[in-house]
C-alpha cells in the first residue's frame, strides 16, 4: 500500500471515529446547488484590499476549507466575498460558493516532509480538535404588544331634580295675583268696548267681560306661582 492509499484509509478511518462519537458534519452547499455535509480538515482565509481613489477600489476576501466527507473523501468548499466600484460610481458586491473535489497534488503540499505526512497528522488530531455542528437558531419572533385596552366612557348621569322653592312660590303667587288682575281689567274694558260696539245686550257683555278678567287673573297667579316654585332659593 503507497503513501496515498495509506493516507485514504486514515481519512476514512477518521471519518467512522468522528461519527461514532457523535460528532455532527457541516452541511456545504455550492452556488450549483450541489450539498455535502463534512467536517473542515483546515481552512485557510484570504484578504486583499486595495484603494486607488474615490471611485476605484478593490476589496476581496476568501475562506478555503478543506472539507473530509463522512465516506472518507477530501472536497474543496471556497466562498469569496468581493467588492469593487462599478463605472458609474456604486459599489458592487459578489458572493460565490464553489464546491470541487481536491486533488492528491494540494494534499501533498499541505506540509513538508514525506507525502501526506502534514495531512495524517491533522486527520489524527481531529477526533480532538473538531467540534460537532450546531444548526443556527432562529430568533423568536417578538410577541406583539397588547391592544391598549379601552375603559367604556361611563353612562350620563340624570339630572338630580331641583328642589322648590316654597317662598318663591309665595312671592310668584302674589305676582302672578297682581299682574293678572291688571291684564284682566285691561283685557275686560278692551274687550267690554268693543262687545258694546257691536250691538251685544249689557248682561251679556257684563258676564263675558268677568269671565275674560277671571281667565287672566287664574292664568296670572298659576304662572307666577309656577315660576316662583321653580327658582333656585338663595344660599347663605
Amino acid at each position: 500500500m503507497d503513501a496515498y492509499e495509506e493516507m485514504l484509509d486514515l481519512a476514512r478511518r477518521t471519518a467512522g471515529t468522528l461519527a461514532d462519537r457523535g460528532i455532527r458534519p457541516r452541511p456545504y452547499e455550492a452556488d450549483d446547488g450541489t450539498t455535502v455535509e463534512g467536517w473542515c480538515v483546515e481552512q485557510r482565509d484570504h484578504a486583499k484590499d486595495e484603494y486607488r481613489g474615490i471611485d476605484n477600489w478593490e476589496e476581496f476576501r476568501s475562506a478555503d476549507h478543506l472539507v473530509l466527507t463522512p465516506d472518507g473523501r477530501f472536497l474543496a468548499y471556497t466562498e469569496t466575498w468581493s467588492g469593487y466600484s462599478g463605472k458609474d460610481g456604486r459599489a458592487v458586491d459578489e458572493h460565490t460558493r464553489t464546491l470541487r473535489h481536491q486533488s492528491s497534488a494540494y494534499l501533498v503540499s499541505l506540509g513538508p516532509g514525506k507525502p501526506f505526512a502534514a495531512l495524517s497528522t491533522m486527520l489524527e488530531r481531529m477526533p480532538w480538535t473538531v467540534m460537532s455542528y450546531t444548526p443556527p437558531q432562529a430568533r423568536p419572533a417578538a410577541p406583539a404588544p397588547p391592544a391598549p385596552v379601552r375603559q367604556a366612557a361611563p353612562p350620563p348621569k340624570a339630572p338630580s331634580a331641583r328642589p322648590g322653592n316654597p317662598a318663591g312660590a309665595v312671592l310668584g303667587f302674589g305676582h302672578g295675583l297682581l299682574v293678572g288682575c291688571a291684564v284682566g281689567c285691561g283685557s275686560a274694558i278692551v274687550l267690554g268696548v268693543v262687545l258694546s260696539i257691536g250691538g251685544m245686550d249689557g248682561d251679556a257683555v257684563g258676564v263675558t267681560t268677568f269671565a275674560a278678567a277671571m281667565f287672566c287673573v287664574v292664568a296670572g297667579t298659576v304662572i307666577g306661582t309656577v315660576n316662583g316654585w321653580r327658582k333656585p332659593g338663595s344660599v347663605r
